[in-house]
């Protein structure tokens, strides 16, 4: 019940407190680490360390991403 709770609370916490570009930077961020675990589901290792370097240089930064 309490995982409920915390995840309730998350949920509402995005909703109504970050700015739509806070919003895309956690987005753009969480896709390395769901790509790194959807192909490791699928039998094949995909570096994650390379796909934050892909992401990096996608957004045109040298800005380092968040772990």
């Amino acid at each position: 019940m309490r995982k409920r709770k915390v995840q309730i609370n998350t949920i509402q916490h995005w909703r109504e407190n970050l700015t739509p570009e806070e919003k895309k930077m956690l987005y753009l961020e969480s896709i390395p680490g769901q790509v790194s675990a959807s192909m490791a589901f699928e039998g094949d290792h995909v570096s994650l360390k390379m796909l934050k370097e892909y992401l990096r240089k996608l957004k045109g930064t040298h800005q380092p991403l968040a772990s």
